[in-house]
């Protein structure tokens, strides 16, 4: 009787193994998964660009990891240009997953993980309400100059200047740019404390986070502490505590509330989840690509006094630079997109869904650090050089190259 029942478990082990690799070649070849738990052992969730990168080197441009959720992965940029940008409606899906919903305050929410119906409606409101606060127009320059001077003012303050720490400046700074427009107030460098190191450090630092897009009912665990989100619930609260909407608004938060009236598929869970995506996104992308620029300027002193020369023969002294500015500062202009390509701060963006030629629903990422740090265009991509952007003339940048430093992916 147990040998029956013992060669019964083989059996419908064997008929499962043989069912998880049919399952498996219905994606394109990547790296062999283990049974059921896929690659997952070989990927180092915290540096996921070193473990792409292994796995998905022997394979031409586009690849399946298992982790141990399926996920195709795009390393060429001629082949993510095709998925996300030719054929860009086939890619506009995003995961719905119980971690994601965690971060969108409701199921489908948001500007960044929702899709259909709903991701159009957001997206539309959103970049209206932005542009009617001066998105890409004079009015948000001036907010971003202002905060500039407030930096700049608390760094003159600082007694001792032999040795000072920058991140938290600039976090604060950052931090500023976007509460200002998101919430309508900004903080203060005395007292900024300690909700904003309690934002960064607990959702930025939590392993967990990554093993529960695969194993979703970890999001339920009371001690995983991905519910940090209060904070954007705070703020909002805060723009709306005294607003009426018959006043004109003087933040998102308050101009969303006002276009809920006439607008039912805008709501309350959804303004939490559009004020989580704009502030978590821009604050922690613009916060680190500004300390990588500080790292990487201190060590490379012969290319930041190539870069305060042009500035000061240009902008001079006496005022702050503006964007009327840029097409006068080539060499400016080089060294943002070097720093950008060379500190590489996301190894991959927003993760894609698809049903065009593999199976609907499967996961897409678009392998942003190998693009930038090995596509054979960039020769030396390991050294800083901006230069490497300018064309012989000195003055007009390589479009090849600009195509390919994409720092925050492509298409929608």
């Amino acid at each position: 009787m147990f040998l029956a029942v013992l060669l019964a478990l083989f059996g419908l082990l064997g008929y499962a193994v043989m069912r998880y690799y049919r399952y498996v070649a219905r994606y394109p070849k990547g790296p062999t998964p283990l049974p059921f738990i896929g690659n997952h052992g070989e990927l180092d969730f915290m540096q996921q660009h070193v473990g792409f990168e292994r796995l998905s080197k022997e394979f031409d441009g586009v690849c399946t990891v298992f982790t141990p959720s399926p996920i195709v992965h795009i390393r060429d940029i001629e082949l993510i240009k095709e998925a996300f940008i030719q054929n860009g409606d086939d890619y506009v899906g995003r995961p719905q997953n119980k971690v994601f919903e965690l971060f969108a305050f409701t199921h489908n929410g948001g500007v960044i993980n929702s899709i259909g119906d709903n991701w159009r409606e957001q997206r539309r409101a959103a970049l209206s309400i932005m542009r009617d606060f001066g998105m890409g127009k004079n009015v948000q320059e001036t907010l971003v100059q202002s905060a500039m001077i407030d930096l700049l003012e608390h760094l003159d303050e600082m007694k001792d200047k032999t040795s000072v720490d920058l991140h938290w400046p600039i976090q604060v700074m950052v931090v500023n740019v976007i509460n200002e427009i998101m919430f309508g107030y900004r903080h203060t460098y005395k007292d900024s404390g300690e909700l904003l190191k309690f934002l960064f450090v607990r959702i930025f630092e939590n392993k967990l986070i990554f093993l529960g897009i695969s194993v979703p009912f970890l999001a339920d665990l009371p001690f995983i502490g991905w519910r940090v989100l209060q904070f954007v619930v705070d703020n909002v609260e805060r723009a709306l505590d005294t607003y009426s909407t018959n006043d004109e608004p003087t933040c998102f938060a308050q101009a969303y509330k006002q276009r809920m009236i006439t607008n039912h598929a805008l709501d309350e869970p959804n303004l939490y989840a559009c004020s989580a995506d704009f502030f978590l996104a821009g604050v922690e992308t613009t916060m680190t690509s500004l300390r990588w620029a500080m790292f990487i300027m201190a060590k490379h002193q012969t290319t930041q006094d190539r870069l305060r020369r042009e500035i000061h023969s240009v902008v001079g002294t006496n005022r702050l630079p503006s964007l009327n500015d840029q097409t006068s500062l080539p060499f400016t202009r080089v060294c943002v997109h070097e720093v950008q390509r060379f500190a590489n701060i996301l190894s991959n963006n927003v993760f894609k869904e698809t049903g065009h030629k593999i199976p609907s629903g499967t996961m897409v990422n678009a392998d942003i650090h190998h693009v930038m740090a090995l596509d054979p265009l960039f020769v030396d991509p390991k050294e800083f050089r901006p230069e490497r952007y300018l064309s012989e003339d000195g003055k007009t940048l390589r479009k090849d190259l600009i195509e390919r430093t994409i720092p925050f992916s492509i298409g929608n």
